[in-house]
């Protein structure tokens, strides 16, 4: 429980699942050979890279941050703070958070000097009005979207998130639980001797199943070439995006011609357009004659197409932002999460216990209801998220000064921390202890509250609060993580049930931090 210790870390993991021995789980580490050839890429960039990059500070000199302090500064000059960046980001930003805690500074990114605020500035800049902080114009670099097409705002997707799929999570909960019960025993081992698979892909495929039911329906949510583009598109998106990033900016609108990543990237829009649009067509010829259209979110976009202005084109790109956002995401958060209950198996009974308790007082359906209460789960998602955090920090784009006294050159990139404040001990005690029962004690009363919220309520694993944007904050906070808890929780709580686990074996503890590739056998249960 309270006492164990975080052992590792990981990124773009690939874990082995295992049918059930004794109700067993077992964690080993398996060489990625990605690693070395990544690495071998980026090394070989790197002369490349400090030519033009200086060369380009020569031609195009930019400081967005004034005479704001330089984090990183004795590195040397920008490509060597560049590189370090591309490295180390994730110690960069926890050694400027110790050293700038409450001063705003600058740190070199592969997208130039970014203005990180400390958090005591962030409600200030969750008030301000969206022409002045604009989170779509920062993601717009991050993502090159006037390269790779993506689009970064669409008040369309928004509105269908927020009026659709958030407010009719409630009925459609059940038909996801189904479909979580028959992908995992269809896509996980169902031996009883030990298999080995590869975790991301089987998590991967079954997440991919799971949200094409609500995004587009059955028989396509089957169907092999739409999985495999759910299951794809987002890696390829990073791919290209990774391959762009290692030249300046400046040189990325020639070099992409000369990018393969790139190209595949571009062919997934027509794809999805050939794929979608004899389900779109059958859609609108039964709204045409008054029949009622199926609860997913191609029906919903067709639905209000008109209203929005949408064509074919954009249901397809749309459809292809909600994999992006999604699948590729939750694969990695569900994949942490398998990790920690391997690491610390200590739990795994109570979660066990708390599912079926829940279940028995809910009838033994998986609804809305039920899930909110399994508390303990809900804080084993919140503590893995803690300890493994989907980004470094918040981002926007503001041309405005604020109360720091800093102006910002209209357009340039500015950070809140965040992975450095679920490191803080004034808001998480003890924080590199991974602790299970954290968040479930807090909203029990079972423990002091260090923030001080009005209701330990918001140590929920979708609430959004300045010391935890795991989801984003303010205006800008995902509006389909309701959606994406709900996935999450199912497909946990339907693996906990059905597969049983041993201690994690880690040759080497602490050190397999920096591993790609990873085991994990799972037993039936």
């Amino acid at each position: 429980m309270a006492g164990m210790q975080q052992g590792y870390a990981y990124a773009d993991s690939l874990i082995l699942l295992v049918p059930q021995f004794e109700g067993h789980l077992i964690a080993m580490d398996i060489l990625n050979s990605e690693v070395s050839a990544s690495h071998f890429t980026l090394v070989s960039a790197t002369f490349v890279l400090l030519l033009t990059i200086a060369t380009a500070k020569l031609l195009f000199p930019s400081n967005p941050g004034g005479s704001l302090p330089l984090h990183g500064a004795e590195y040397g000059i920008s490509p060597r703070r560049v590189l370090q960046y591309m490295y180390n980001a994730q110690s960069m930003y926890l050694e400027a958070y110790s050293k700038f805690r409450n001063t705003v500074y600058r740190i070199t990114t592969a997208d130039g000097e970014k203005v990180v605020v400390p958090l005591k500035y962030v409600e200030e800049l969750r008030s301000k009005p969206e022409e002045e902080i604009n989170n779509a114009k920062a993601l717009e670099k991050v993502f090159e979207t006037k390269i790779t097409g993506l689009t970064t705002e669409t008040h369309f997707l928004n509105h269908l998130i927020r009026a659709d799929l958030t407010k009719k999570l409630p009925q459609i909960i059940g038909r996801l639980a189904e479909e979580v019960e028959r992908s995992v025993r269809t896509e996980l081992p169902q031996a009883e001797t030990w298999t080995s698979i590869n975790i991301n892909e089987r998590v991967s495929r079954v997440l991919a199943i799971v949200s094409g039911n609500v995004l587009v329906g059955p028989p396509l949510c089957y169907d092999e070439e739409y999985l495999h583009a759910a299951m794809n598109y987002s890696k390829d998106i990073s791919a290209a995006i990774r391959a762009l990033k290692i030249w300046p900016r400046f040189m990325r609108p020639t070099v992409q011609h000369f990018t393969p990543q790139v190209g595949v990237i571009r062919k997934y829009r027509g794809k999805a357009k050939k794929m979608l649009e004899p389900l779109i067509k059958e859609l609108r010829s039964m709204r045409a004659k008054g029949n009622p259209l199926p609860d997913t979110m191609l029906a919903w976009m067709v639905e209000k197409a008109e209203q929005f202005q949408a064509d074919d084109d954009e249901l397809a790109n749309t459809q292809l932002i909600l994999i992006m956002a999604g699948i590729h995401t939750r694969t990695m958060t569900i994949t942490h999460i398998l990790y920690d209950l391997a690491a610390y198996p200590e739990c795994v009974e109570d979660l066990r216990d708390e599912i079926n308790a829940v279940l028995a007082e809910n009838n033994g359906v998986m609804s809305a209801q039920a899930l909110f209460q399994m508390k303990l789960l809900d804080s084993f998602l919140l503590e893995s998220q803690r300890h493994n955090p989907p980004a470094f920090s918040d981002m926007s784009s503001s041309p405005s000064r604020s109360r720091t006294g800093h102006r910002s050159r209209q357009g340039s990139s500015i950070e809140t921390p965040h992975i450095a404040v679920t490191k803080d001990p004034e808001f998480y005690p003890d924080p590199e202890t991974f602790d299970p029962y954290r968040f479930y004690r807090l909203r029990k009363g079972e423990t002091p509250d260090p923030i001080g919220h009005k209701n330990t309520e918001q140590y929920q694993f979708v609430t959004v609060t300045k010391e935890n944007m795991g989801f984003g904050y303010g205006r800008h906070a995902c509006p389909g993580r309701f959606f994406a808890a709900a996935e999450i929780k199912l497909l946990l709580a339907r693996i906990l049930l059905e597969y049983d686990r041993q201690d994690a074996r880690w040759s080497g503890g602490a050190a397999l931090c920096q591993r790609r590739r990873g085991e994990l056998l799972y037993c039936r249960y």
